[in-house]
């Protein structure tokens, strides 16, 4: 019996190591279909905006960040710098919306989700056989 709960205990061990190394393919192919559907709605009229989408590292080794404007899209305004990112993303007194990052999310959010259930379950398995 001691050795079915030792045995088990190094399963459960083995585990977190097993989950990042799972989810960090997953999580990498989910950002860069984010980055890859915002594009694709978003306005190319000088192509600043588009290239400007991009995938960066998060705060820690299981974080993905997906961003959009910056620098390349900020410019000078009578209130200040202003990124126009978010100008075509929730619309101005002048211009209306034109969303383009959000959507993208909400059309992915369902496959990236299962994506990383099944990264998680696969590992999960895949421990318990180890």
């Amino acid at each position: 019996m001691a050795s079915g709960i030792k045995a088990f205990q190094r399963r459960l061990n083995r585990l977190p190591k097993a989950m990042k190394d799972a989810v960090q393919p997953a999580l990498d192919a989910s950002a860069d279909e984010m980055v890859s559907m915002a594009q694709r709605l978003a306005p190319r009229d000088d192509g600043a905006l588009y290239q400007s989408i991009r995938k960066e590292a998060g705060d820690h080794e299981l974080e993905r960040v997906v961003r959009a404007g910056g620098p390349a899209t900020t410019r000078p305004s009578a209130g200040g710098p202003f990124d126009y990112a978010v100008g075509q993303e929730f619309g101005t007194v002048k211009q209306p919306a034109h969303p383009f990052f959000y959507p993208a999310y909400r059309l992915i959010k369902k496959r990236v989700r299962g994506r990383l259930k099944r990264a998680v379950s696969k590992a999960v398995k895949d421990s318990s056989n180890g």
